[in-house]
């Protein structure tokens, strides 16, 4: 045989035994990667839904890290700090960064002495909240929802936070529940409310909670705001906007409990297509807002304001986009 050709042979031989060996390691490479990615997105869609790993304490020690993670309420019911003289103190947190809202359950229990317990009652009752206008406070659940006598800050479908207190033993149960089943709860049952498995008891804005307050419009609730500070006087944020082409005015404020509106800021939006672009103006940020309105060809905004008893004017040249002086 024809060296040439022999060799050739052996290089083609060659070439089927390396295409035999590396087909099945393609195959396993190929497998690897896909678990590997499947793996990767059962992952972060289980992350995604259920949230990292739960952050739990127990144990009176770790009272500090009562508003360490977001949750819908300021947990007013709650005393700042556990009294050193309260006996058989029990503290239980949970919560987990689940889809949406977080999943979370709060226990606390303190036995007092008979007139501690009784100063602990009266500033369980005095519980409110003022968000501008809007003051709610805490109510006496008088046996709707549970047992025992309870002053209840928040009662929704899947949000509650309320106060149990046990005359006899002079022990208060301070607890919050967010999307939670009762089959995880970690405290005695019996001290859940009787309806708290009905998810679907309440219409959307029947629920109760001092720190929420309807947003409506034309007479229909079409959103739900809060606060969820521990502040219990807060102003209510506000906006007030005039449209002018791809252009949009807002000015911002805050109603404080008599009703003032003070202006925070101004923001200038253009919008055109996928263009998006915004600015930022302090100009009028303390003064008392009264109205905005725009001028018949849209170039020019008037916003009004109080300073005393007088009214006073300012123009915002949309197109400009700033502020004219007082004389113009």
């Amino acid at each position: 045989m024809n060296p040439k050709i022999k060799d050739r042979h052996h290089k083609k031989s060659a070439q089927k035994t390396t295409s035999r060996k590396l087909f099945p390691a393609i195959l396993i490479g190929a497998a690897a990667g896909f678990l590997l990615c499947f793996g990767l997105l059962a992952w972060l869609i289980h992350a995604f839904f259920f949230g990292a790993a739960p952050a739990v304490y127990e144990g009176a020690e770790h009272y500090d890290k009562l508003l360490e993670n977001r949750i819908h309420s300021g947990l007013l019911l709650f005393p700042d700090q556990i009294s050193p003289d309260a006996k058989q103190v029990d503290f239980y947190y949970y919560w987990r960064d689940t889809f949406n809202f977080p999943t979370a359950q709060i226990h606390l229990s303190c036995t007092y002495a008979p007139e501690d317990y009784e100063k602990e009652i009266t500033r369980i009752q005095s519980v409110s909240k003022q968000i501008g206008q809007c003051f709610q406070q805490v109510y006496a659940d008088n046996g709707n929802d549970f047992s025992v006598p309870a002053y209840v800050a928040i009662s929704k479908n899947n949000i509650w936070e309320y106060a149990l207190l046990l005359e006899k033993s002079h022990t208060i149960h301070y607890i919050f529940t967010e999307y939670c089943s009762s089959e995880d709860i970690h405290f005695d049952k019996n001290y859940l409310p009787k309806n708290f498995n009905d998810t679907s008891r309440l219409d959307f804005g029947q629920g109760f909670s001092i720190y929420e307050y309807p947003v409506c419009e034309n007479g229909e609730i079409t959103a739900i705001e809060g606060d969820y500070s521990r502040n219990a006087v807060v102003p209510k944020p506000e906006g007030h906007y005039v449209d002018a082409g791809n252009y949009s005015l807002q000015v911002a404020t805050e109603i404080d409990k008599n009703g003032r509106e003070t202006i925070t800021g101004c923001t200038l939006y253009y919008l055109d297509g996928n263009t998006e672009k915004s600015w930022e103006y302090s100009d009028l940020n303390g003064k008392i807002y009264r109205d905005i309105t725009l001028n018949k060809d849209r170039s020019q905004a008037s916003i009004f304001w109080e300073n005393g008893n007088e009214r006073k004017e300012s123009i915002f040249d949309i197109r400009g986009r700033k502020f004219l002086p007082p004389d113009i």
